[in-house]
């Protein structure tokens, strides 16, 4: 006896469709149209986090202002590995070879959490993604590159477990804003010179 293969390989799809409509029809008739509804962002947070799960902690962020003004420096590194994404500086200042025992002399340093994170430079800013542990608290930070003054910080509160550090991602700067990812892969974009945030 001789199958017709072409029957079957028709007939499967066409059952397997009048599996899927059943299925739903059955699904809907126990769950009703109260089961579907739209998902929000920022509305996916884990169980049991106290009726939270509408706030996006993003938007519930805060612009905070520190004193510090940008340096009157040239220097152009807007994004990971350089202008041209190859890191190699096309600055035209000569760099040293070798140092002195003491060392190249230290201009200043700013305390930052734990991470792999590097730091973008334009007109005399300084972008980093830091995240502080104790507070549970992420931050967009802008320094001057004169003397590491803490221009603003776009700040909001994301508990994040330790894994392979904390902070990862670089952020990318324009002539006007500043993108970048946190922890948990949310993107947000702020205006570059103020910190106000365009969208997330």
């Amino acid at each position: 006896m001789k199958l017709d293969r072409s029957r079957y390989a028709l007939a499967l799809p066409l059952l397997a469709a009048v599996f899927a409509v059943a299925a739903l029809v059955f699904w809907r008739g126990h769950h009703g149209e109260d089961a579907l509804s739209e998902r929000l962002p920022g509305a996916d947070q884990p169980p049991g986090a106290d009726g939270v799960a509408a706030v996006n902690p993003i938007l519930a962020g805060k612009l905070i202002q520190g004193n510090a003004q940008p340096g009157n420096l040239s220097g152009l590194w807007p994004q990971f590995r350089g202008p041209n994404r190859d890191g190699i500086s096309q600055e035209t200042t000569p760099l040293a070879r070798t140092w002195d025992g003491a060392g190249p002399r230290q201009l200043w340093a700013v305390d930052c959490g734990e991470g792999y994170a590097g730091a973008v430079v334009r007109e005399g800013r300084v972008y980093l993604m830091d995240y502080d542990y104790d507070k549970k608290q992420n931050a967009l930070r802008c320094l001057s590159l004169a003397d590491g003054g803490e221009i603003w910080r776009y700040a909001y509160t994301m508990p994040v477990k330790r894994n392979h550090g904390m902070t990862r991602t670089v952020p990318a700067v324009s002539d006007k804003f500043v993108v970048a990812m946190d922890p948990k892969c949310d993107v947000l974009c702020l205006d570059a010179a103020t910190g106000e945030l365009r969208w997330e």
